[in-house]
């Protein structure tokens, strides 16, 4: 199996280095169960095909990648949360007893959980483990949706979008995975994109028109707030965002956003927005270091 995995590999790649990985890999399979073995196959194919890609944490594109994992994390535990707390709502407000059957809303509730816990496994504790959580449901969210999209989602955008996010954060390098730092940011953005839409369906807001473009907002806002801190011109954060976003464009777009004009060009803005906010707001800091006293 290591034969086929290494063939994964750059072919040049594979002539530099392909016996020192054949080693590594046989002496370190020699020590661990077949569960390792495994594991460790997994992680070299998976090194295999970033090199392939291009998004190894010495090219652009996977130090892009490394930025927009975090925040993808942190939009994937909104998004699952957003579906358990519809579902509670739901229970609270329904007069009948609770029960699960082996059905797609089921299945979506499961995967939203999965979704939930390992986003916040990742962001808090095991990034690993957390990834790997998140994936599952990711892509048991994208499953469920193919079936039985109009009852959550949609059966063609909310698993495109799914995949999209699992393979953001799949192809973040290993060796650029966010510190408590990024991953703290990610959790606030999380929080502040959940916490209003759950206090809608729970009835605790004012309002009740949602046109799904909260999450959004929010995400760019973490953006912008990241370039501005940074004192970069916002390019790579905007980037980012971009990458980190699909799951709150497949909010957006299955709860009406995208019904109304205005809701939708505001949906197709907001991320370029910010980063051209972050761009001026650059721009002028630049302006005013440079400007005679």
């Amino acid at each position: 199996m290591i034969g086929l995995v290494l063939r994964l590999y750059p072919r040049r790649y594979r002539r530099e280095y392909g016996e020192e990985i054949l080693a590594v890999y046989q002496q370190t399979a020699a020590e661990v169960s077949s569960v390792g073995r495994f594991r460790e196959a997994a992680d070299i194919a998976a090194h295999a095909v970033r090199m392939r890609l291009g998004v190894s944490s010495s090219t652009a594109a996977g130090r892009l990648l490394a930025r927009a994992a975090p925040l993808a994390v942190g939009a994937a535990a909104a998004y699952g949360g957003v579906h358990l707390s519809r579902w509670y709502a739901g229970v609270v407000a329904s007069p009948g007893p609770v029960y699960l059957t082996a059905d797609a809303w089921s299945a979506l509730l499961l995967a939203s959980a999965l979704v939930f816990v390992g986003a916040v496994t990742a962001l808090t504790a095991r990034w690993h483990v957390g990834v790997a959580t998140l994936t599952i449901g990711l892509a048991g969210l994208a499953v469920a949706a193919v079936v039985s999209g109009p009852a959550f989602g949609d059966p063609i955008v909310t698993p495109t979008m799914a995949l999209l996010t699992a393979l953001v954060v799949l192809a973040c390098p290993p060796d650029l995975r966010p510190g408590p730092g990024a991953c703290a940011a990610a959790g606030v953005m999380a929080a502040a994109a959940w916490l209003p839409v759950t206090a809608m369906y729970a009835g605790a807001l004012p309002v009740s028109t949602d046109y799904g473009l909260w999450p959004l907002l929010v995400l760019a806002a973490a953006g912008l707030a990241q370039s501005v801190r940074s004192m970069s011109p916002g390019r790579a954060e905007t980037a980012a965002t971009a990458a980190a976003c699909p799951l709150f464009l497949a909010y957006a777009y299955t709860t009406g956003a995208w019904d109304l004009l205005l809701p939708a060009l505001g949906t197709a803005a907001v991320v370029p927005l910010a980063g051209a906010l972050a761009a001026g707001a650059h721009a002028l800091r630049l302006r005013g270091r440079s400007s005679p006293r």
